[in-house]
């Protein structure tokens, strides 16, 4: 006997009508959601005080794979092999991450009640009566239940989790994002203390010199020990600098190591030299909507914004009629077709009296998605703040720089002529001394600008949010 000669009894007939009419139930939509919610704020493409440079940039979707990412637009190999290892290495990276894994979990369960829960049943029963006879019964059957999702509360069930898992992807760039930013501003400070430490070294010498010039005048009776005692000041006040230069340092490679996920100091120190060079050209800005394309943060909060709306959907299905089949197929005895025996059931509840329970659950998850809406604007706002701190800070360092490098040139020729009028005698030690110490200032100054101007190019970067391409293995959940 195979299992198409198998009858099924006459009652069944109804509940497989009924399921069939539930069935055709499921296109029901409750509650529309809006797939791609905006800030509730007036978008001006202008870009502010600064339009010239947040001007459009070519079309592109985020995290796409063939952006390099916005470190390597600084052509430096250390930097890029810190961030790489920091990448890998981050224990509060590899945390956040878990945070994937565990949406991708609460998608797959969501999903799984749109198919049937099937458990499987096995019992033995041996009896003994009084004669000492003995019987045995045995059964071996499937228990299945299916809920029909008449109104989508499972799907949007499903559709909230779905979102959770993008946004927990997003938060997870997010960090990478914030992670690289950090290693970024740690190395350039880095590299500018020990470009101040060999500054400092270099004017050390020039005021050593300087010291032995005025204690050789002073032997000859051309100055006095004002002048002496100015010089040695002045070169101690500079050898003072070191200990503050080199505690930064240790500190920096500190920072790197723990950035990294390595124990602190386990590393040898980073070699920093170099000069500080020129960031690159100006990174594409695009217009303030470019924004919710391009930063994780932005596309994360937006598709929370989606998962409560969808909550919603999932809240108000709550409030209609549940339809579900359920039954079992067992076989007593000796498994066989001819021993197959099942039966089903079709069942409906639905909500009578809850005192107005359900009711205020919608109103709560609506509130949520304004709530949601309001944090998604003011992220919004901040980010268009944050790109156009970012440019006017670097363009004004730029013309900073221009008039620290032109004062340092008048600086220096000035310490040159106050040195020819010391030497010849034309006045005393007290012009070289000023000329001097502007001339060290200046060139600490300049160096410390010149990190600055790096500095808020990073911020640029992390304002426009990166570009930070999304890694190839990074996936959500797949869904039959």
């Amino acid at each position: 006997m195979s299992f198409s000669d198998l009858q099924l009894p006459r009652s069944l007939a109804p509940a497989m009508a009924s399921l069939l009419v539930c069935v055709a139930g499921l296109g029901c939509v409750v509650h529309p959601v809006d797939p791609e919610p905006q800030p509730a704020v007036a978008e001006k493409e202008s870009g502010g005080g600064n339009a010239e440079r947040f001007a459009h940039a070519p079309d592109r979707k985020p995290g796409e794979s063939n952006r390099d990412p916005w470190w390597e637009t600084f052509r430096d190999r250390n930097l890029d092999k810190l961030i790489e290892d920091a990448l890998v290495g981050s224990p509060d990276l590899r945390a956040v991450g878990e945070r994937i894994e565990q949406a991708n979990a609460r998608l797959v369960q969501a999903g799984s009640t749109l198919f049937p829960q099937v458990d499987g049943a096995g019992e033995f029963q041996r009896r003994w009566d009084v004669d000492g006879r003995r019987s045995d019964d045995s059964s071996i059957g499937l228990i299945y239940d299916w809920e029909i999702d008449a109104w989508g509360r499972i799907r949007s069930g499903q559709a909230a989790r779905r979102r959770e898992a993008e946004a927990a992807v997003d938060d997870w760039l997010a960090a990478r994002l914030l992670l690289s930013s950090a290693v970024s501003e740690a190395w350039f400070e880095l590299r500018e203390q020990r470009g101040q430490l060999d500054l400092a070294s270099e004017q050390i010498e020039v005021n050593q010199t300087l010291l032995d010039l005025t204690r050789l005048r002073f032997g000859q009776g051309q100055s006095s020990v004002v002048d002496v005692y100015q010089a040695q000041e002045q070169l101690e006040s500079i050898q003072s600098l070191v200990p503050d230069i080199e505690s930064r340092i240790e500190e920096l490679n500190l920072v790197l190591d723990t950035l990294m996920g390595k124990m602190p100091g386990s590393t040898k120190p980073r070699h920093a030299d170099g000069e500080l060079n020129s960031p690159p050209s100006w990174p594409e800005t695009g217009v303030p909507s470019d924004l919710l394309a391009e930063r994780p943060d932005l596309r994360a909060q937006r598709a929370r914004i989606i998962a409560v709306d969808h909550e919603v959907g999932e809240a108000i299905a709550e409030r209609l009629p549940r339809f579900s089949i359920g039954g079992s197929l067992a076989a007593g005895g000796t498994p066989s077709i001819e021993r197959l025996v099942g039966d089903a059931v079709v069942s409906a509840v639905g909500p009578v009296f809850d005192a107005g329970n359900r009711k205020a659950e919608v109103e709560r998850r609506r509130s949520r998605v304004q709530e949601e809406i309001d944090i998604f604007t003011s992220l919004y706002l901040e980010a268009v703040r944050d790109v156009e701190v970012a440019l006017v800070r670097e363009d004004r360092l730029h013309e900073r720089i221009q008039r620290q490098e032109a004062q340092l040139t008048t600086a220096r020729k000035l310490l040159r002529e106050s040195k020819n009028r010391y030497v010849l005698g034309a006045t005393d030690y007290l012009p070289v001394l000023d000329a001097v110490t502007k001339v060290q200032e200046l060139e600490r100054d300049l160096l410390t600008s010149y990190r600055e101007r790096l500095s808020a190019r990073v911020s640029l970067h992390r304002a426009l949010g990166g570009p930070m391409p999304i890694p190839p293995s990074t996936t959500l959940a797949s869904q039959p």
